[in-house]
């Protein structure tokens, strides 16, 4: 299980997608009902759209942080992960890259005393 989905916060990242998907779509979709519903509402639509692009990402940018150090998750993955990674790297992230956050404990394993080996 990922940070996101361990935090409770999984469902931001898919309302980010769907803000994104609804505000292109609309964008880009007013070409076509330019005809049918005039120059205004056609206009109107895409205003919407673009505002429905620009304020998912910035509330996306604001809301996915990691609980422990409020590290914005989204802002690091597009900025240190690459253009290409970031989406999949904030959807597998197992913990926060600054604190270290929702990272499962590691067994310590018994030493072995090894005849003939000193440590200084």
């Amino acid at each position: 299980m990922n940070l996101l989905q361990r935090t409770n916060q999984s469902w931001k990242v898919w309302l980010f997608v769907a803000l994104l998907l609804a505000g292109s779509a609309a964008t880009l979709l007013q070409g076509f009902l330019y005809e049918p519903l005039g120059k205004e509402l056609a206009m109107q639509i895409a205003v919407a759209g673009l505002g429905l692009l620009i304020g998912g990402f910035l509330w996306a940018a604001g809301a996915i942080r990691c609980p422990q150090c409020e590290l914005k998750l989204l802002i690091h993955a597009i900025t240190k992960e690459g253009f290409f990674t970031w989406f999949s790297w904030l959807l597998q992230v197992d913990s926060c890259p600054k604190c270290g956050h929702g990272e499962v404990p590691r067994k310590t394993a018994s030493r072995r005393r090894v005849k003939g080996l000193k440590r200084p």
